[in-house]
């Protein structure tokens, strides 16, 4: 019980940290970095500071078995990189990027029932509904409009890639289970999913190039790491390195489910950083929403009896 309560507590850390991603993707965008070089610069840059530590220690090494899941995990991983931030290099406020981010709760129920054979219970769909209300109040899905620098088309496609973003979300949960189901140490399974992710990254360059030629989309320039080296750094730390390694300790004994709805911890995280960072003003929403998500972990880790108690 005590250990299954610190694994659950690591998932709600890593996904507090992970709060930063969101807020981090449109600070480099107002830096001028494009979506290529956000997307690729977070699971670049924890593949780089973990991959020594992973090869040093033969106990951490994958064994070649784990190469076909990892490389799944991390091609997923590099789906999400792109959809997560696409709509914000285009324009489309950050808010309405969660939002359907966030329909992830939805697709974890279903993926993890279809793959890791976990039970639906009462308790758990009680729990995702509170959690998507929650967030659909602290987001304010009332503010979907776009700003009139975002043409229909751009609009569109950001709205779309965000959508796909919350079922990618979800499979990286239900995958990341797997890994630790597996016995993957957390270090190796964080450091083979973004190094895998960032060798889909640039595998995939050539083709997204010939789909378009905008800079800002598909620039890849390493001087821009340089240039913004602090930043980065910070980043790739706090928003990479620790959720990573953090979340993928805890799954080892929390269900793709419960996972999917304490992931919902980030969009907390994300409006407090907003405000501290960005100078957002946290309102009364934001309160009614960081209740309503917190009620849902309450239903989802309070101890069930009788016949959901195996759920």
């Amino acid at each position: 019980m005590a250990t299954r309560g610190i694994d659950l507590l690591a998932v709600v850390v890593g996904a507090s940290l992970y709060g930063m991603i969101t807020v981090g993707g449109a600070f480099f965008r107002a830096r001028g970095l494009s979506l290529y070089e956000i997307s690729l610069m977070i699971v670049m840059g924890v593949a780089i500071v973990l991959a020594p530590v992973v090869l040093g220690f033969r106990r951490l090494r994958p064994r070649r078995s784990d190469f076909a899941s990892l490389a799944l995990f991390g091609l997923v991983g590099a789906a999400l990189q792109l959809s997560q931030f696409l709509g914000i290099v285009l324009g489309v406020p950050v808010a309405t990027v969660a939002l359907l981010l966030y329909s992830q709760p939805i697709w974890t129920v279903i993926l993890g029932r279809a793959l890791l054979r976990e039970k639906v219970s009462r308790r758990k769909l009680v729990a995702i509904a509170l959690a998507l209300a929650g967030v659909a109040v602290l987001i304010q899905p009332g503010g979907l409009g776009f700003g009139a620098d975002l043409g229909d088309r751009a609009a569109a496609i950001g709205l779309v890639a965000a959508l796909f973003g919350g079922f990618l979300l979800s499979c990286w949960v239900v995958l990341g289970r797997r890994a630790r189901l597996r016995g993957l140490p957390a270090i190796t399974t964080a450091c083979g999913y973004c190094a895998f992710s960032s060798l889909w990254l640039l595998l995939a360059l050539p083709a997204a190039k010939l789909l378009t030629s905008e800079p800002i989309l598909t620039r890849l320039d390493f001087g821009m790491y340089l240039s913004n080296a602090p930043a980065v750094g910070a980043f790739v730390l706090v928003a990479g390195i620790g959720p990573a390694v953090i979340t993928m300790w805890g799954m080892r004994r929390v269900e793709a489910m419960v996972a999917g709805v304490l992931l919902l911890f980030e969009p907390i995280s994300a409006a407090l950083l907003a405000a501290l960072l960005l100078g957002q003003s946290l309102t009364g929403r934001v309160g009614l929403g960081g209740l309503l998500i917190l009620a849902s972990n309450f239903v989802i880790l309070r101890r069930p009896r009788g016949r959901d108690s195996a759920a």
